[in-house]
């Protein structure tokens, strides 16, 4: 795979062989986007890094819209332009990457990334920035934001952070940016997709570990883990403040529960190959960022509490033999005196929530039950959690969400020993 990604390269673009940056775009069938997103990084190009020495990629897997053929049109002369495709004849790829939902929706994403790892290290690019191609709130300040802390502070990996509606990502908020954070020690927000940055360090190591690409590890997309494997490997995170995130959503975007297992078993399966890192108490600290402060938004839809509690209600029916045996019995009996509280008085302990979110994570580990009924068997509890989240502060504005997200990043800290003792004694 990876020297016919570059004999591709070089068909195109014969004189590539050193650039400063590599500008990358993933895209699947996004004609109607992939335009105006790369005159936002052509005019981020030019206002920024007029003077670097500059290839953009576009890794397509197989567009029946003509997607490549607005790149070339759109890129012109202006910068030297190539469109690859990541999964051809002697691909490497697992079997699981064409099955494997992530995020985006996009069949093989993760092909496409793992060919810009390649082409960064065969050119010994300085910067390495993925944009996606569906994303229609790009900027033209996207590029200094993903590629300047790379050029000239240091960093390894930039991930994205947006402006969102204070419900939005509660699955983000409530259980994977806090048990990252207790895990890690990094207070990252775990936002996936839209833009990233890389550096050559990082771009090298993630293409080398062959344990990121192949067996149970490719069942995950990888938007699910690379912050995760960032701050595992002790690489050097920023986050950049990249505003609102607006995106065309594609027919096959994973659902809500597929992306609670893509994301709770990306982290519950690393937590296994990093335990050596994240058994060692480590008290959180911030990572640097750029960009504008952001305020969060009220939602401008309703949120369906109901729904929710619904869905729980419908666990604790159906799911009670799985949770006995993933439970301790103190966890298991919390949750079911959930059962008794009447919707309005509903609320689900933050506590009671770390334990649950722990308890799972050595069920896991113990291969208690298969481990993808495993996972989603989480959902329910993760939307009682949820609709508490909502009933505790639907009367505040998004300060009291944004305090209330930030306990339970403190109480999965505080309670990390209760996961260090079942994982190691079970």
């Amino acid at each position: 795979m990876e020297d016919a990604v570059w004999k591709a390269v070089q068909e195109q673009c014969p004189d590539a062989h050193q650039v400063d940056l590599l500008i990358a775009l993933p895209s699947f069938n996004h004609a109607s986007t992939i335009g105006s997103v790369l005159k936002a990084i052509l005019a981020g190009l030019n206002a920024s890094f007029a003077n670097a020495s500059i290839l953009i990629v576009n890794a397509d897997v197989g567009s029946q819209d003509g997607t490549p053929g607005i790149v070339k049109q759109t890129v012109g002369d202006l910068v030297p332009v190539a469109v690859i495709q990541p999964l051809g004849e002697g691909s490497s790829a697992s079997p699981f990457a064409l099955n494997r939902l992530s995020y985006s929706g996009m069949p093989g994403r993760e092909e496409a990334f793992r060919s810009f790892f390649v082409l960064t290290q065969r050119l010994q690019a300085k910067a390495c920035a993925v944009i996606d191609a569906n994303m229609r709130s790009v900027t033209a300040e996207w590029m200094s934001l993903l590629v300047k802390p790379v050029l000239e502070s240091g960093a390894d990996y930039v991930a994205p952070v947006f402006r969102r509606p204070r419900y939005e990502g509660s699955l983000t908020n409530n259980l994977i940016a806090p048990l990252t954070r207790s895990l890690y020690g990094k207070r990252v927000g775990c936002q996936v997709g839209g833009g990233y940055g890389f550096s050559p360090k990082m771009a090298s190591t993630l293409f080398q570990k062959k344990f990121l690409w192949e067996g149970e590890a490719a069942r995950f997309a990888i938007d699910s883990w690379l912050t995760t494997v960032a701050v595992a490997e002790g690489f050097q995170v920023w986050q950049a403040r990249l505003g609102a995130k607006v995106q065309d959503h594609k027919a096959g975007a994973a659902d809500v529960a597929t992306s609670l297992v893509q994301a709770v078993g990306a982290s519950y399966h690393y937590m296994e190959h990093y335990q050596d890192v994240w058994e060692k108490p480590t008290a959180s600290s911030a990572v640097p960022e750029v960009g504008k402060p952001m305020e969060t938004e009220v939602e401008s839809t309703p949120i369906h509490v109901e729904r929710m509690m619904k869905g729980f209600r419908q666990g604790l029916r159906d799911l009670l033999p799985i949770w006995e045996v993933i439970l301790a019995p103190e966890t298991l009996a919390g949750v079911l005196a959930l059962g008794l509280k009447d919707d309005e008085d509903f609320r689900f302990p933050l506590a009671l929530w770390v334990q649950t979110v722990y308890d799972f994570a050595v069920a896991y580990h113990e291969k208690a039950i298969h481990r993808e009924h495993l996972l989603r068997s989480l959902m329910p509890l993760y939307l009682g959690r949820t609709s508490s989240v909502v009933l505790e502060t639907r009367g505040g504005g998004p300060e009291m969400v944004q305090h209330t997200v930030e306990q339970g990043c403190q109480t999965f800290e505080a309670m990390k020993p209760y996961l260090v003792d079942r994982w190691r004694f079970q």
